[in-house]
Order: structure tokens, then sequence, then C-alpha cells
């Protein structure tokens, strides 16, 4: 077998087929869920085009109708050294708008920035969007679902973020206002800096209500509720499909761990990607993608589905 077949082989591995460990972690929901690590031998990110008809061909025939479910940052664009700064390729930003408009597919953003940012970030209008991971819904026709907040919780909120600011907000960290939840980011901030920052930020969240969650390079505070990704994109798909969604072929595709909420909601019943370039990435994922390139891939794989 040459690399290159052996390189396709690996560039996409079922979890239940392949899993060599698992570990135990706790969801935002409070449930604890046994995880499995992928065994990869090869690394898939020096593959050119990811083989997506071997892996979802027979899940999705030509002109199926599908749901499809998509996180933002570090999945339809890359990650930067400021979320400003992020945004997706007009090739990427195409391609979503032809599945949007197809007339056979269901497309939702949930991301956790507030949902009029990532609105304004994507710019497609006939799609539904989720902000706060998942605190937030908002539909095309301009509706908006908002996950209730108990007043006493919310009432610290402008309390937590001047005392973050103040006390935190320098040498390159910084606080982002998202009007129900915070990020407290300091990925330019010297590494030597990074454990002290870490630990008050938790613990000036943790003292108001909130709760804190490790994100890429940031630590983020999240009302203390039962509600996250996966929930969201259940509400979602619920409102939309009524009970019957699981019938539709779902897809997700996410990259870090808020979005594995997502993929155990899917679980059995639509496909997941992990966006990830390590090999060993423990993950409720069918499959492991190592790029938003290679997503991009994924989307152009769909298109053409969708509209034969």
């Amino acid at each position: 077998m040459t690399i290159n077949a052996i390189v396709k082989l690996v560039a996409f591995i079922v979890v239940h087929s392949c899993c060599t460990k698992s570990t135990t972690t706790s969801s935002d929901s409070g449930s604890a869920q046994q995880l499995s690590h992928f065994n990869v031998d090869s690394a898939p990110d020096k593959m050119s085009t990811p083989d997506f008809d071997q892996y979802l061909g027979s899940y999705i025939a030509d002109g199926e109708r599908i749901a499809l479910i998509l996180d933002y940052d570090g999945t339809l664009a890359e990650i930067t050294a400021h979320p400003n700064l992020t945004q997706m390729t007009p090739q990427m930003k195409s391609t979503l708008q032809n599945i949007a408009n197809s007339g056979k597919a269901f497309v939702a953003v949930i991301s956790g920035r507030d949902v009029y940012g990532v609105k304004e970030k994507i710019g497609i209008e006939n799609i539904v969007y989720s902000g706060n991971h998942g605190l937030e819904v908002l539909y095309p026709d301009g509706t908006k679902h908002n996950q209730g907040i108990p007043k006493e919780i919310a009432d610290n909120f402008t309390k937590m973020i001047d005392q973050l600011t103040k006390e935190l907000a320098k040498d390159g960290a910084w606080v982002e206002d998202k009007k129900v939840s915070l990020t407290f980011h300091y990925r330019q901030v010297d590494a030597k800096l990074v454990p002290e920052l870490e630990v008050r930020a938790k613990q000036i969240i943790e003292s108001y209500g909130y709760r804190a969650n490790q994100a890429h390079a940031a630590v983020e505070g999240k009302p203390p509720i039962k509600w996250n990704k996966g929930l969201a994109a259940e509400y979602i798909l619920t409102d939309s499909f009524d009970t019957n969604w699981r019938q539709r072929k779902v897809i997700f595709a996410g990259d870090d761990t808020t979005d594995e909420d997502v993929m155990q909601a899917i679980k059995g019943s639509g496909r997941s990607f992990r966006v990830s370039k390590d090999p060993q990435v423990v993950t409720h994922a069918d499959f492991r993608i190592p790029s938003v390139e290679a997503v991009y891939q994924l989307l152009k794989w769909l298109e053409k589905k969708v509209t034969k």
C-alpha cells in the first residue's frame, strides 16, 4: 500500500472502531461522560483532500435534505490574536451561502461570541445564529430566544466585568463583554504570567456566582445554569423540525471542548467532526479533521450533495 493510501485511510478515524484509551470529564450540564482517544498513526493534516465520500457517502444521498450546525472560531475561521481580526475566507463564506440557499439545507451557527457579533462576522441572512454558547438564538425573521438567567446572578455581571478589567486587564490581557457572559483573553500575555492570571480570573468569576471555564488562551465566565451548546442545538433542531429532528441528516463541526456537548447530543443520529491537529484528541466526535481548510473541504462536499 502506498504512503498516500495509508494517509487517506487514517485521515478520519471512527471513534468506536479505534479507541485505545478513555477518560472521564464533566460537561457544563454536570454529567460525566466517557471519552475516547483516536488512534492515528499518521498526521492527517498532511493530506491534501479528505475522502468525505468514504465517510459520509452512505449517510447522505445526492439531493438529500440536511441540517448543518457549525461552530465559528477555529472551525469556519482561523483563530487569531484578537477576535476582531477573525474572518472567514471568501471561499468559505460563498460555499456556506450556497448551502444555505440550496433549499435543502437548514444551517445554524452556535458560537461563544455574542449572537449579533457572530452574525456580523458571517453576514449570511437566511441561517440561525446562536451566541454565548447557546444562551441566545436569533432566527432569520428577527425573532430571538434568550435562555433565562436568575436576576440575582445577572445583577452581578457588571461588577464582575469591572473587577476583572481593573485588576487583570493589562500586559496584553483584556475582557470581552458579551452581555450575558464574558471571556477573559490572555493570548498575548507573556507565558510566565499566564498561570497566575488564570487562577485569579477564575477566582473573580466564581466569586460572583458565575461558572469559570477554560478555553483557548482564555477563561470564560458563564451564568451557572444548566445550558450548553448541546442543549442549544437540540432546542434549535426541535424548534425547527419538532421532535422528529433525529430523522434528519445532521452534520456538526467544532474545534473546542464546548463543542463536545453538541457531539454528544447528536451521537447515534448525526455525524460530527472535531477540528484538531492533535491525533490523540479526546472527543465524542465521530471523526477528526485537522484544520479550517478541511472544514472548507467538508462544506464543498456538502454543497455538491445538496445542489444535485
